[in-house]
């Protein structure tokens, strides 16, 4: 920042920036590697930076503007389209050949081609057509997904690069419109209001006289607020007082002739990824250099506001952008069903090869076989590849999209105020929205509505308040301070004052106030309230005036320097000079900091009042002066001058020389605000508990503020015994606070139940860097019901999230959050959900799902998130299932014809087995209801099966497989071996739609019967209408395929008129038809009985309300036998796993 400069901003949390470092270090900590690599990658990857002349690597690029247009030093490697973009995956050459090697990353789709390879080989004698057709239908429709949601890309992108923006030609000397993705730097480029810029942009003039403009950054660091930024003053002269005469079109042609006349020269430092570090320098003929900062940039993607136009000059375009170096992809997210789905696929798979070596082996026993080994083994692995379905992966998305529809259609999900639906980003881990034990919240915007209202105020001995409406009634808080003031107490009005002045509130045009926070918005409200008005907020030279009117009149605060809040200095502080060359030094922060800037002790009332305060749950800030004597204020501004000045270290010297003059303050007040609660968020927070699932609030507050918004969220009760563990001196001592209180007794009286835990950011620190006492943070707070940890940095909150991960890594976690500084966390979970609120949509951009409140997280989860884990895992047992089913039927036909590699079925009824079982096995399953979510919001015990992981895991799949082979086994033996005879099977070469040929279409029919009765048994309503279209339509489709591959369509022609003989005897269909009836007659009896002796009996006694009977049903689908006694029991066991597992986490 130049010297004259005017108040320079030490940065007003960019929070992008502070996610961008935090996860680079976060990636080195817990070894991320993918995101640290991409960081580095962004580093490391072309600059556009040509070698220096002498062979060494250039660092700086130097834009010089001359009279005959911009010279770059080093000159670039190439012009042409150096601010384009590119997000695709693919080009035109790289397209199949990298999709490909994506779909190969899963082991199935090697086995899927290797078969169609293996097919092909003369001697095996196998139809591969069918095999072949398919693999190549599996891979191109997958190749063509890719090229579509590329496609989208490319569109985006383009949309981008063409964007257009005026660029001053030297030729004509007027501006002309141009492409985004032809600007180079040295480019001078017009932009007005509304207008985004292209690049990163130096600011050499603007509308206003003072070079002020204003950007909003939403797009970059996810805040709402405007940002006030300034052109170098060292161009500022440029607009001579005999440019005023010229028209305003004409003038920043008149200001870019004359940047190329004086011999503007930019020296930039080599491009990094960190949005608020910017040491450049410039320096106009040839004359002393001076630094430019971010605050006199205009980054690429921010929007001109409340500024008619600008001029600058282009820097950093294209990939050397801030914001291309920060926009690495988001982490990949698999969900753990799908992991264990792969490790599934991979025992089918050695099933499979197991089975076809033991069929060559056991050839070799056998003399009519004259085979080769290979060949027999080759034989039965072309014929057994049906057992591992080839379109289970395809079918698998299709159930995710559908799912993701409902997700996003969900009335209940919708914000009235907005219109806004829920939005499915990645649905590839909705089915972990049902298997969710840990839940991390953000407090502020998230639990809160993140509307500030001014509470209470300590000044001097009287504590003021309350201020917040009784209904339609102003707070009493308004007059208290209005008669103080009136009565002349100094105290009240210098803290009023103070409120009016320290501060970087704008004033819109229609009076209302808009601010970096809406804390400094409020409070600046609060001082408006009580007759102390901002009035006026005016540019002058290198000042700003904030004009104050009270009671006593109308006052010019001049700010000189204006040193902003981040989350090191917890404080902010404005610089007002005096008339006698002096200053006067406003700050307000944390009291945890103040307290220390402080020339003395704070007043008792004071100590007592942050005390009350925070028991209310109140945020407090703590507002202090000093007055800067003239000599010592050159003094300070002198140095100020240097360190902004400073080419290497300018943020740590200026930090430095700020903290300076942040000493010795006297106590002026405190303010406390109040982030009034959400809509329905307790009531939120006790479904979540009583369904099992951990909760944990992380907030920066202090520690009594966030233990008593923890009590009004439900999160802590009055009986809890709650462990502290604050203060700590070294991780040795952390871990002895925490094993004391996991030995200690989990409550303080018969009334309340668990324990809590009291946490501080110091403490969390030692325990994150010891591993025995990151495991006693993690048992205690398993063995606890909630736990409040507060000031906590962003890097903190992931690292929790971290922990719980690494010391339990079957633990599903879910992070919500609002803000760009809940970025980590979000990532860093299993699921990611951002809430749409006033802190920008950077949240919502690095989501799996987006939200609009809190209390749609119940929706979310008890619902849709128990209704997808029990859907998918159902539908991944149910797709092996019938594909097993069919494979036994090869395994028992081996072993019947003594291991010679003859297939059971004709080839072509396999290749139509998925598609006529498909279709209805995910329209049913993917929208199978079994309790309305009315009933499992208000019984939320019904969650239990995803946490217990009970319906996909390897007892149950064991389950799901010994039905399969019963199934399969007797769908085969039966019409096999009670419609032939042993010479019928026996006959080779066996006769065209002869006996065995005949009995084996049965057998497939029985079997496909089979499958269809079972999802009927499977499903909870599988008579809903698009179930039931489907359904249909798969069996009126099989007859006449049945009947056309009879006919002689097929190529091979085993089945010729086998079909139509088999429909012709009753003997034939009756199989067909009973024997699918007595493969699934035990689950039938199993429900009937425990339907009539259990539902029935429970809700005749009168006792059972919608809920309950809601649970018997869903004991009776999980074989727990009678539930008029399961039922009951299952209510104590709800209330003792509430007790004993359903933790609370408040950090």
């Amino acid at each position: 920042q130049a010297s004259a400069t005017p108040p320079f901003h030490i940065g007003p949390a960019r929070v992008a920036y502070q996610h961008c470092k935090r996860v680079w270090r976060c990636g080195r900590r817990t070894g991320s590697r993918m995101v640290s690599s991409s960081i580095s990658t962004k580093f490391s990857r072309r600059h556009s930076w040509a070698a220096a002349e002498d062979g060494q690597p250039a660092t700086f690029l130097k834009i010089r503007l001359k009279r005959d247009g911009a010279v770059l030093t080093p000159e670039r490697v190439s012009k042409q389209h150096a601010n384009g973009i590119r997000t695709t995956r693919f080009t035109a050459l790289t397209w199949l050949p990298k999709s490909l090697y994506l779909q190969f990353r899963r082991a199935a789709n090697i086995y899927f081609v290797s078969i169609a390879i293996v097919s092909t080989i003369p001697f095996l004698e196998a139809k591969w057509q069918p095999k072949v057709l398919t693999v190549v239908m599996i891979l191109v429709a997958q190749a063509l997904k890719d090229l579509y949601e590329d496609c989208k890309r490319r569109s985006d992108d383009q949309v981008e690069n063409t964007r257009l923006v005026r660029r001053f030609d030297r030729e004509t000397e007027s501006f002309e419109e141009a492409q985004w993705c032809d600007i180079d730097s040295g480019d001078l480029l017009l932009l007005e209001k509304g207008d985004a810029f292209p690049a990163d942009t130096m600011v050499c003039a603007s509308a206003d006289s003072t070079g002020t403009f204003y950007v909003a950054t939403k797009s970059i660091d996810g805040e709402t607020n405007l940002k006030e930024k300034f052109a170098p003053q060292a161009v500022g002269d440029l607009v001579d007082p005999k440019d005023d005469d010229k028209d305003e079109e004409g003038r920043p042609a008149a200001i870019a002739l004359r940047l190329f006349d004086i011999g503007l020269t930019i020296s930039l430092e080599t491009p990094h990824p960190s949005i608020m570090d910017m040491n450049c320098s410039l320096s106009v003929n040839k004359g002393v250099p001076s630094g430019v900062s971010n605050s006199n940039f205009g980054l690429r993607g921010c929007t001109l506001r409340n500024t008619k136009w600008v001029l600058g000059v282009a820097c950093y375009v294209g990939d050397d952008s801030k914001v291309r170096m920060n926009s690495f992809p988001p982490p990949s997210k698999n969900s753990e069903l799908e992991r264990f789905l792969n490790n599934c696929v991979l025992i089918i798979l050695a099933f499979l090869l197991a089975c076809s070596f033991y069929f060559a082996v056991a050839s070799r026993f056998v003399d009519e076989v004259t085979l080769p080994f290979y060949q027999i083994f080759l034989k039965y692995l072309v014929i057994l590849y049906p057992v591992l379905p080839m379109t289970l992966y395809i079918t698998f998305e299709i159930v995710h999209l559908i799912i993701g529809v409902q997700i996003e259609v969900d009335p209940l999900m919708k914000d009235e105020a907005t219109g806004t639906n829920a939005q499915a980003r990645n649905t590839s881990v909705v089915e972990e929205l049902g298997q969710v034990d840990f839940v991390f919240s953000d407090k502020t915007g998230t639990l809160t509505a993140n509307e500030m209202r001014f509470a209470y105020c300590c000044v001097g001995s009287a504590t003021l308040g309350p201020f917040l409406p009784d209904g339609s009634l102003p707070g009493p808080g308004y007059e208290q301070a209005k008669a103080a003031i009136r009565s002349g107490n100094d105290d009240v009005r210098a803290f009023f004052d103070a409120l009016a002045v320290c501060h970087t509130v704008k004033i819109d045009q229609d009076g209302t106030y808009q601010g970096e926070s809406p804390d400094e918005v409020a409070l600046v409200e609060a001082a408006r309230s009580v007759g102390i008005e901002l009035e006026a907020r005016e540019t002058a030279g290198s000042s700003v005036i904030h004009r104050v009117r009270s009671p006593w009149g109308v006052e010019d605060n001049e700010v000189t320097h204006v040193l902003g809040f981040t989350s090191d200095r917890k404080r902010m502080s404005v610089v007002c000079a005096t008339k006698d060359g002096g200053a006067v030094v406003t700050t307000k922060g944390a009291d945890s900091v103040m307290e220390g800037l402080c020339s003395g002790p704070l007043p008792s009332e004071a100590v007592r009042a942050l005390g009350e305060f925070s028991r209310q749950g109140l945020r407090t800030l703590l507002v202090a002066r000093r007055r800067v004597a003239p000599l010592d204020f050159a003094a300070w501004r002198a140095r100020w001058d240097q360190a902004s000045s400073a080419m290497e270290d300018r943020t740590a010297k200026i930090e430095a020389v700020a903290a300076a003059i942040e000493e010795s303050l006297t106590f002026t007040g405190v303010t406390a605000l109040e982030d009034r609660l959400q809509d329905r968020v307790p009531s939120t927070i006790a479904m979540l508990r009583e369904a099992g699932i951990r909760v944990w609030v992380l907030t920066g507050d202090k520690v009594e503020t966030a233990v008593e918004i923890a009590k009004s969220c439900q999160l802590i009760d009055s009986g809890m015994r709650l462990v502290e563990v604050v203060n700590a001196t070294s991780s040795k001592d952390c871990t002895r606070m925490l094993r004391e209180g996991l030995e200690g007794p989990p409550e303080k009286n018969k009334s309340g139940g668990g324990r809590g835990i009291v946490l501080d950011g110091s403490s969390v620190s030692y325990i994150l860097e010891d591993k025995k006492a990151r495991t006693a943070l993690y048992e205690l707070a398993v063995a606890s019901s909630s736990c409040v940890c507060c000031r906590l940095s962003p890097l903190q909150k992931r690292e929790l999230v971290e922990l719980v991960r690494q010391e339990n890594p079957t633990a599903i976690t879910l992070a919500i959050g609002d803000g760009a500084n809940d970025v980590p966390m979000i990532q860093g979970a299993h699921v990611g959900i951002g809430v749409r609120g006033k802190e920008g949509s950077a949240a919502v951009q690095a989501c799996d799902m987006a939200v609009s409140e809190f209390s749609f997280l119940g929706n979310m989860v008890l619902c849709h998130g128990r209704k997808s884990y029990r859907r998918i895992a159902t539908f991944l047992c149910f797709f092996i299932y019938k594909s097993v089913a069919l494979g036994w039927s090869y395994i028992v036909y081996a072993h019947a014809m003594l291991f010679s590699g003859e297939g059971a079925y004709p080839q072509w009824l396999d290749v139509i087995w998925n598609p006529l079982t498909s279709c209805a096995v995910v329209l049913i399953l993917a929208s199978d209801i079994d309790v309305p979510d009315k009933v499992a919001l208000q019984s939320p015990h019904l969650y239990a099966p995803g946490p217990e992981r009970s319906l996909f895991n390897p007892r149950s799949f064991a389950r799901w497989m010994v039905v399969a082979t019963i199934h399969g086994i007797l769908s085969w033996c039966v019409p096999v071996y009670w419609l032939t005879t042993e010479p019928e099977r026996l006959e080779r070469p066996l006769t065209e739609g002869g006996a065995f040929w005949q009995a084996s279409f049965t057998a497939f029919s029985t079997v496909f019967m089979t499958v269809h009765l079972k999802l009927f048994m499977v499903a909870e309503k599988p008579l809903q209408w698009i179930g039931i279209v489907a359904l249909v339509l798969e069996l009126v489709l099989y007859l006449p395929i049945a009947l056309g591959l009879g006919s002689g369509l097929a190529p091979s022609h085993e089945l010729l008129g086998a079909p139509q003989k088999v429909f012709q005897s009753w003997r034939h269909v009756a199989t067909i038809f009973v024997v699918p009836v007595l493969a699934v007659l035990p689950e039938i009896l199993q429900a009937f009985i425990c339907s009539y002796s259990g539902v029935r009996r429970r809700s005749g006694r009168g006792t059972g309300t919608e809920a309950d009977r809601a649970v018997s049903r869903q004991l009776v689908h999980s074989g727990c036998g009678d539930s008029s006694d399961s039922g009951d029991s299952s209510q104590s066991d709800g209330d003792s796993s509430s007790e004993e597992h359903h933790g609370v986490c408040v950090c």
